[in-house]
């Protein structure tokens, strides 16, 4: 069980997150043109499903090893060079997840305490701006389980 969710969790709650969105969008487009009414909180859940959706894809990116990266100096390098220097990156990487997580926290104490809420669903804006510091702590986890493979891809050309 542990090792599916490893492999698949951000995968799960994208397909939630975007379900969500698209069955959202689409009672809102048949409440409008087909019923002419609308429903009042639809399409802020659908952004708020978005958001989250974004910062765990973020996530499932950097588990899949799919972010867009300049790679012309280093793959000029040795095999054993380009290793240290995708170690290298991913710990780059961490200080700036580190840094949002950081100032992503600090906003949603901070939003909380104000005690702000949405203005359909009522509820505590603190949860969409929790997005980011719950997006980029699974990051700093998958840049760990990145770094461990590259160590241990490392370890075995050496030996």
């Amino acid at each position: 069980m542990f090792k599916f969710l490893d492999n698949h969790f951000e995968e799960i709650l994208m397909v939630f997150l975007l379900s969500l969105m698209s069955i959202l969008i689409g009672a809102q487009v048949f409440m409008r043109y087909v019923l002419n009414d609308s429903l009042t909180w639809s399409e802020e859940l659908a952004r708020y499903a978005f958001i989250w959706a974004t910062y765990i894809g973020v996530a499932c990116a950097v588990k899949r090893n799919a972010h867009i990266c300049v790679e012309a100096a280093v793959t000029k390098l040795p095999a054993l060079y380009q290793r240290y220097a995708a170690i290298l990156s991913h710990l780059l990487f961490i200080v700036f997840a580190v840094l949002v997580m950081k100032e992503g926290y600090a906003l949603t104490v901070k939003i909380f305490s104000f005690g702000q809420k949405s203005s359909s669903l009522g509820i505590p804006m603190g949860w969409i701006y929790l997005a980011p510091t719950v997006g980029f702590g699974l990051v700093i986890l998958r840049l760990l389980q990145r770094i461990a493979i590259e160590i241990k891809t490392l370890r075995s050309e050496v030996h």
